[in-house]
């Protein structure tokens, strides 16, 4: 899937952007569906949106922060980028 994508960044980087993002004080709903929508964008939000039987404006409405941001619309977008959530013990 990634050969066919005009990538900017390689996965490793989109994953610390959004571990970064997620660890900021003040970390919101908002800010994490604005990174994840910036991150859908660059990577091909047609991409990201396809695995869970979205169209790319759907998929935007959903992260633009004008409605509630669901676990399931976060898991989803991560699904469509090839990356996962993970916890970790706070230090």
């Amino acid at each position: 899937l990634h050969d066919a994508l005009p990538i900017f960044f390689s996965d490793a980087q989109m994953a610390d952007y959004l571990d970064v993002r997620l660890r900021l004080a003040g970390c919101s709903a908002d800010s994490v569906g604005q990174a994840l929508l910036l991150v859908s964008e660059l990577y091909g939000m047609d991409f990201v949106a396809a695995p869970g039987g979205m169209t790319a404006e759907a998929m935007r409405r959903l992260l633009d922060g004008s409605r509630p941001l669901h676990m399931e619309t976060v898991l989803g977008v991560l699904h469509g980028l090839g990356l996962r959530l993970r916890v970790e013990v706070a230090e």
